[in-house]
């Protein structure tokens, strides 16, 4: 079974720094909602709680801050 997000087709950016993200998470791949406007969102931990896909920060700017 194909996993839920193909991250190669998805071409997920962070949005602070840019770069491609190639693997989801450990926190967004374990909790993804839809909400009442369709728009995925991903957990991100406590700090930035739930974000839309567009919004998603990668690991490494999640470690520095």
């Amino acid at each position: 079974m194909r996993g839920l997000f193909p991250i190669n087709k998805l071409n997920l950016i962070c949005c602070k720094c840019g770069n491609i993200i190639e693997t989801l998470p450990q926190s967004c791949a374990q909790d993804i909602l839809i909400n009442e406007d369709n728009q995925i969102l991903c957990y991100m931990g406590g700090k930035y709680g739930y974000r839309p896909l567009e919004e998603i920060i990668c690991e490494y700017c999640q470690k520095k801050e």
